[in-house]
């Protein structure tokens, strides 16, 4: 694309196009969506279209990959380790004030049988993150549970709870959702479940804070 990704007419129809896709998505599996249904629920060209992606797929696959990079820019925050080490870690409270800010898309995309691909993007990112930070804390240390299954059991638990609690319409407010799992971590904080301490962003704050 020639276009600069700044410019705000390229940020008008991008973002035109992924609540297009979307609304198709909660609709259609991903392989039935085609460019023409895209272009005709965004309202733009098909000439506009092809101006961004290359075609359909690479759409797909960019839209959800800035999805997910703009998830991550605002959820990740430093965090003083220690006197000579900032890490960062995900913050519980910036994540469930956005996805409730953005409910209707992280609904259809987590919630939706008909397509699974976000699910298995946000998963693997979010590994990745918990990876990257085991290596920092840990490094050399001897982990009681293999990594890979801490990493299943936190990512799978913690998406899954994102996603039941979108189903549920939210019932509970982001505040209380992350004063709860931060509870829940804390039981199984440990030398053998070390991973929780990544999802601890607010573990220096007060109940007012949160």
């Amino acid at each position: 694309m020639a276009a600069n990704k700044t410019d705000p007419r390229v940020i008008k129809t991008r973002n035109s196009l992924r609540k297009a896709l979307v609304y198709l998505m909660r609709r259609e599996k991903l392989e039935d969506i085609s460019v023409q249904k895209i272009t005709e629920t965004a309202n733009i060209t098909r000439g506009t279209f092809y101006l961004h992606y290359k075609d359909k797929h690479d759409f797909i696959k960019s839209a959800i990959q800035e999805i997910i990079d703009d998830f991550f820019s605002q959820v990740m925050i430093d965090s003083n380790w220690s006197k000579e080490q900032t890490v960062q870690v995900f913050s519980l409270r910036k994540a469930f004030q956005y996805i409730e800010n953005d409910a209707d898309i992280f609904d259809v995309l987590l919630n939706n049988e008909k397509n699974n691909f976000f699910y298995e993007q946000l998963y693997n990112r979010l590994a990745n993150e918990m990876t990257h930070f085991n290596e920092q804390v840990n490094k050399n240390q001897q982990l009681e549970v293999p990594l890979n299954l801490q990493i299943s059991f936190v990512d799978s638990a913690f998406l899954g709870l994102v996603s039941r609690w979108l189903e549920d319409g939210m019932i509970y407010t982001p505040r209380y959702m992350t004063q709860s799992v931060a509870k829940m971590l804390d039981q199984f904080s440990g030398d053998s479940i070390s991973l929780v301490n990544f999802f601890n962003g607010e573990k220096e704050a007060t109940l007012e804070e949160i």
